[in-house]
């Protein structure tokens, strides 16, 4: 009788559910450094909802920039964060939703700092060597992402990561990079004697909305993911892991 009793309660206890979690080389969102965990602010993120909740197990999945719409069409991984609806997803017809708007970015022009060189050096990148990194789109050049037509119009060369971008300029072999405004500020907490060696423009190349994105049919919908961000954002859990990773000013 007490191991029927025993049997009964334990089969009230649910697992949670696995979310999982897609991400790619994004810094300060993700890294993925060679051989080792990723880190960043969505396994920061993922860290912060598994500690609100016990209803779901998020976890972290890796793709690619180029990979993640395959990915998420094939049912790789239900969540993305820190995504927009503008960077191709809306031109596929993909089948995902999209939270509400939980930060707010962009992505900034760098160039070397220069006697005399001021913010009209932004004006017209045309001629000028730029670099930017593979998979991201570009404002300047009406959202653009493929590399091969970059190479071709603009003459843009393109790495896997911010921070050689930002080291090539300050080493001026680059004479413009396009770098996520929130990466620019971690890396100049880290770096504060480059900040005078540099000219950040004013004009954005293009303005975040970020938003996490949400595989329909998968393992959460839209509405579950506002409301946890909602109670994170409200409890002050967001604007720590903001202020942590040195994202806003």
């Amino acid at each position: 009788m007490i191991a029927l009793v025993l049997a009964s309660s334990s089969s009230v206890v649910r697992a949670a559910d696995v979310v999982r979690v897609g991400g790619y080389d994004f810094p300060p969102f993700v890294e993925t450094g060679a051989g080792g965990a990723p880190s960043g602010l969505s396994v920061d993120l993922i860290a912060a909802l598994n500690k609100a909740q016990s209803q779901y197990e998020f976890r972290f999945v890796t793709t690619s920039a180029r990979r993640r719409y395959a990915d998420v069409e094939a049912g790789q991984f239900d969540l993305m964060f820190f995504e927009s609806p503008e960077w191709g997803w809306a031109a596929r017809g993909a089948p995902v939703d999209f939270s509400n708007v939980f930060l707010k970015g962009g992505e900034v022009y760098i160039a070397p700092a220069k006697s005399g060189r001021g913010q009209e050096w932004f004006d017209d990148l045309k001629g000028k060597r730029l670099v930017g990194i593979l998979g991201y789109h570009y404002g300047f050049a009406g959202f653009e992402a493929d590399p091969d037509a970059l190479a071709r119009t603009w003459g843009m060369k393109l790495l896997n990561n911010h921070r050689s971008s930002i080291e090539m300029v300050l080493a001026d072999r680059m004479d413009v990079a396009v770098v996520t405004d929130a990466y620019l500020w971690a890396y100049l907490s880290r770096n504060p004697a480059a900040r005078e060696r540099l000219l950040i423009s004013d004009r954005y190349d293009q303005h975040y909305n970020h938003r996490v994105l949400v595989r329909r049919g998968g393992a959460i919908d839209v509405d579950t993911v506002n409301r946890l961000l909602s109670t994170l954002e409200q409890n002050g859990t967001l604007a720590a892991l903001w202020k942590a990773a040195g994202v806003v000013r």
